[in-house]
């Protein structure tokens, strides 16, 4: 097994951020009829369960503070074309619209609504709340999530029968140590 220390503490985070991915995206797919019309309060809550997608997909993939990613070579685990658009895909959502704000990407329309003759006018802000997903684009993270999380649970399942050694221990944040 070729894993660095801190590669193995990301992968062992990432199952965590693979998890929690699945578990919006299923309550996305649960809830939302592809084909029915929403409030923007019903639309604001299915974007919240994709940005959540997005968020903890992305997260293994990119660089942490501490230089490094999930790895997924060091691991085993190799992605086909597809895979590596979905994953382009995730990582560029995340980029420019759901963790930060590009301006290339801001989609609004503000105006003014004349209250009592004209005395007063009121701004009046529309947002665009559809998904960033397709349903199709949805479907085909849901199989990519599983694969991952079944790569991950072989790789995890051949270190507790090489070096278990490396499984036995307790991490917490060194914010939370007094």
């Amino acid at each position: 097994m070729n894993v660095t220390e801190k590669q193995l503490v990301r992968a062992i985070y990432s199952t965590w951020d693979f998890q929690q991915a699945l578990s919006a995206l299923t309550f996305l797919l649960e809830d939302c009829d592809f084909g029915a019309k929403y409030s923007h309060v019903e639309l604001r809550r299915f974007r919240c369960y994709e940005s959540t997608l997005i968020i903890s997909m992305a997260r293994p993939f990119e660089t942490t503070r501490g230089g490094t990613t999930i790895g997924l070579r060091a691991l085993g685990i190799s992605l086909n074309q597809e895979q590596k658009g979905l994953v382009d895909r995730i990582l560029d959502l995340r980029r420019k619209i759901v963790a930060h704000s590009s301006e290339e990407e801001m989609h609004f329309r503000i105006s003014t609504i004349p209250i009592e003759e004209g005395r007063f006018n009121l701004p009046h802000f529309q947002f665009n709340e559809q998904l960033h997903l397709e349903e199709k684009e949805l479907r085909q993270l849901e199989t990519f999530l599983r694969y991952l999380k079944n790569q991950m649970a072989e790789f995890f399942y051949k270190v507790a029968q090489e070096q278990p050694d490396l499984l036995d221990r307790y991490k917490e944040p060194s914010s939370q140590r007094a």
